[in-house]
């Protein structure tokens, strides 16, 4: 977790002839860097669990230590002057630094790896996240690692904020990993997704089903925006038509219900470890190979973190190992 700012908490820029310019307290630093990611000081300071009235003080008092203002109004919200994107942009080197100045040290201590917290959604956390904090454990005793599940859309700023240490999250296929200074991203691989029909469907039978058969179909979805979601749609595009989405749920085991009681046609992932019930069956879609790309991140530096290094190298290792024993189609069901 990052630090909490106090008194001691504090970084120093000094001149040339070695005398301290400016004294800045990395939890105002920190407040700047929610602000300017944020776009309003109100959310900014729930970002970081403080108060409007107290992230407001410490704005001004950044700025006092500064000697130049570092934001102007825009409306409702707050737009940084070029002194206050100059200041972000050290910012994120200098707190950087500090993750990695606290994994040197972790690291120094041997045997003591301390404890992190690691977020993602439910299909991850049973398939992913649960058997790498298992073998962390086998390997340091320990090394406490909690478990949070998150929203997708909320995970980053949770990332950023210190309440989390290690996100695993997806990404529809053809999309582009996200270039954001802020973060270490670590590719965990793919996972194939699967048609899930009823077993009375008149494709179940059919070990490969061409997607545009199933225009008029209706569709159960995942939550609407979401990574599985947007493969959904974008495969079904791909097919020459856009779903019937008829049903939404989070948790796969009631999307395989509602595929069950014939509710709808839907497509889920191999790597949910998800066990079809008995009246589903999973084909592949003709001419669609389609995945998701599961990844991990972390604070930009905190790679460093000896309890976030071995995690990760443990995230990759059960990554590894699933994905070889990912069934097939033609074994599924």
């Amino acid at each position: 977790m990052l630090p909490t700012g106090n008194t001691e908490d504090k970084a120093d820029f000094v001149a040339s002839n070695g005398k301290v310019c400016f004294m800045f307290d990395l939890a105002r630093l920190r407040l700047l860097l929610a602000l300017h990611e944020q776009g309003t000081l109100h959310a900014a300071a729930s970002t970081l669990h403080v108060s409007p009235s107290a992230a407001s003080q410490q704005l001004a008092t950044l700025t006092r230590e500064v000697g130049a203002p570092l934001t102007e109004a825009d409306g409702r919200k707050l737009r940084l002057t070029d002194a206050g994107r100059v200041l972000v942009h050290h910012a994120y080197v200098l707190l950087a630094e500090v993750e990695r100045a606290e994994g040197e040290v972790q690291a120094a201590v041997k045997g003591e790896l301390g404890q992190l917290t690691a977020g993602s959604f439910p299909s991850t956390i049973s398939s992913l996240l649960i058997p790498a904090a298992r073998a962390l454990r086998i390997r340091h005793p320990r090394l406490r690692v909690d478990i949070r599940e998150v929203k997708v859309p909320d995970c980053l700023d949770a990332l950023s904020s210190g309440d989390l240490d290690v996100v695993v999250a997806v990404e529809a296929d053809g999309v582009p990993p996200v270039e954001d200074a802020r973060y270490t991203r670590v590719t965990l691989g793919t996972d194939d997704l699967d048609l899930a029909l009823p077993s009375g469907h008149q494709f179940a039978q059919q070990a490969v089903v061409d997607l545009s058969l199933l225009e008029h179909a209706e569709w159960v979805s995942t939550i609407e925006g979401d990574a599985c979601d947007r493969l959904l749609h974008s495969a079904c595009a791909s097919a020459g038509f856009r779903p019937v989405v008829r049903h939404r749920a989070s948790d796969w085991m009631a999307i395989l219900a509602l595929v069950e009681a014939e509710m709808g046609v839907a497509f889920v992932p191999r790597g949910a470890r998800v066990a079809l019930p008995e009246g589903v069956v999973a084909v592949a879609a003709a001419g669609h190979r389609t995945r998701r790309h599961v990844y991990a991140a972390v604070r930009r530096g905190a790679e460093a973190r000896p309890a976030v290094a071995g995690y990760l190298g443990a995230l990759k290792e059960v990554a590894t190992l699933t994905h070889s024993r990912s069934p097939a189609v033609a074994d599924v069901g």
